[in-house]
């Protein structure tokens, strides 16, 4: 048996040959496409080193680990925007255990403070197997919608089935989308500029929303949006691969914001998602219903994820890990949320 780790950092095109020669054999999350990863890349400002690796036996792909270490401060830490990198691929436990051994001697060489992962809700892991290499179990809910159902609107709370009504009933508004096939650079940037509106500014570079584009171009995303009164007021960004999709990002022109945005959106996207085979849509963080071990949502977070629930779908977990290399990163996380939890006065009295 041939065994060969092939590493980004050293052969980026051979690993990016392997890791999709990987992915286009499973079922995964546009989350793993590599278009996604690179956005992800452009995105983050702390990335330090690049330590992702395909597993090859035998000169097939077994294992996919994407392994961005960052450097905060003069600590380095496996992280993503200092929270959950999404958990490697692999064919089997047996394969797992070997990446994670490799792991961690990644860790060790490059004395990291932690390692943070989050499994995929639309793996359908029916349990936290991070736990099985010593991570400290996170886990926190995450909502997801099937598409499946035969009536979407009735399964919708029933504000949101009034709100989407509403619209749906109102000639002022009218919904649109691009996708590959009609995909417009204009209607796009638009987007991007009512997304730095929307923010009061510029959050993440033009970088990231080229490769946004590129999804939409490689079939692999589609953005809709809404207008009143001939103007573009919201979108709403939806990547999908396979039958998994997730809800993105959205951005609205903050001059409307009475108005009802997203529910029709939302609404909308979910019905051109089942027509082209979705089956699941993740709506992602924020979405859990409450403060939990490393989940610190403010009222407003826990206002978009209630949001979110009103769209008929149901709790998966997503499970999380973090495997400590220091004491004093697992102290001073251990302080915040002793901090975080002893605070907090919407869940529960502590005396």
């Amino acid at each position: 048996m041939s065994v060969e780790i092939i590493f980004k950092e050293k052969k980026p095109d051979l690993f990016w040959q392997y890791w999709q020669k990987f992915i286009s054999k499973y079922e995964v999350s546009p989350k793993y496409l590599k278009v996604s990863i690179e956005y992800g890349l452009a995105y983050a400002k702390n990335i330090y080193l690049d330590k992702s690796f395909v597993y090859i036996v035998d000169g097939q792909p077994l294992a996919c680990v994407f392994l961005p270490i960052e450097k905060n401060d003069k600590n380095l830490s496996a992280t993503f925007v200092n929270s959950y990198i999404n958990a490697p691929l692999f064919t089997n436990y047996l394969i797992a255990k070997k990446v994670f051994k490799i792991i961690d001697v990644i860790a060790k060489e490059n004395l990291l403070t932690k390692i943070m992962f989050s499994i995929d809700s639309l793996q359908c892991s029916s349990y936290n197997y991070l736990q099985k290499y010593n991570y400290l179990d996170t886990s926190i809910l995450n909502y997801v919608i099937d598409l499946t159902t035969d009536d979407l609107l009735a399964h919708c709370r029933k504000g949101c089935r009034n709100e989407i009504k509403h619209v749906l009933k109102d000639k002022d508004f009218s919904v649109f989308y691009i996708d590959k096939k009609n995909s417009s650079y204009e209607i796009h940037e638009e987007y991007r500029k009512l997304h730095h509106k929307c923010a009061g500014r510029v959050t993440r570079s033009k970088e990231t929303f080229d490769f946004q584009y590129q999804l939409l171009k490689q079939g692999k995303a589609v953005l809709f949006g809404l207008r009143y009164k001939k103007k573009n007021i919201a979108y709403s960004y939806f990547n999908f691969n396979t039958d998994k999709a997730i809800y993105a990002s959205s951005a609205d022109d903050p001059d409307y914001d009475k108005l009802p945005l997203y529910h029709i959106l939302i609404f909308s996207a979910m019905k051109w998602l089942r027509k082209n085979g979705i089956k699941y849509l993740d709506t992602q963080q924020p979405s859990a219903p409450s403060l939990q071990l490393d989940h610190y949502p403010d009222k407003k977070q826990l206002n978009i994820a209630l949001f979110k629930r009103g769209f008929g779908g149901e709790f998966r977990m997503e499970f999380r890990g973090i495997k400590y290399f220091s004491r004093e990163a697992f102290k001073n996380d251990a302080k915040k949320f002793i901090n975080n939890y002893s605070n907090i006065d919407n869940i529960q009295k502590i005396k």
